[in-house]
């Protein structure tokens, strides 16, 4: 009779933590599927202050020209040549999203212009500019 009180007494102690990684793991997939995620240019814009501007969503294309007129789209330099084809490459991906086309205070307007032409011969309809709120 010791013996299976010895036992009981020993399945008792013993902790069970399986629903408690079943809830942390159902929480981890919340936070990943519900969690937006920032796109960055890959350099550093210093934009134009405004008092007016709107929030953008959702945003698929990132163009970004800094201060010495390089153009980068998803953190990789291209040539105003290559614009076209890499936005139409990023369209096929997400077909619905909107451009948006930062630009350095010091960069020329003329680049932008062209990359903004660029943008649009590839089929894209809603480009916004990128500044910063007052």
């Amino acid at each position: 009779m010791r013996r299976s009180v010895l036992i009981k007494a020993e399945d008792e102690e013993d902790i069970n933590i399986t629903p408690l990684l079943d809830i942390v793991f159902i929480m981890l997939i919340f936070f990943i599927v519900t969690s937006t995620f920032i796109k960055e240019p890959g350099v550093k814009i210093l934009r134009q202050d405004v008092s007016t501007g709107e929030e953008q969503r959702p945003i698929s294309i990132l163009v970004a020209i800094d201060e010495n007129g390089d153009i980068y789209i998803n953190k990789q330099q291209v040539e105003l040549s290559e614009v076209t084809a890499k936005v139409k490459e990023l369209r096929r991906e997400v077909p619905k999203g909107n451009a948006v086309l930062q630009s350095d205070v010091s960069a020329k307007s003329g680049i932008m212009l062209d990359v903004l032409e660029s943008i649009r011969d590839a089929e894209v309809e809603n480009i916004a500019i990128a500044t910063e709120k007052d």
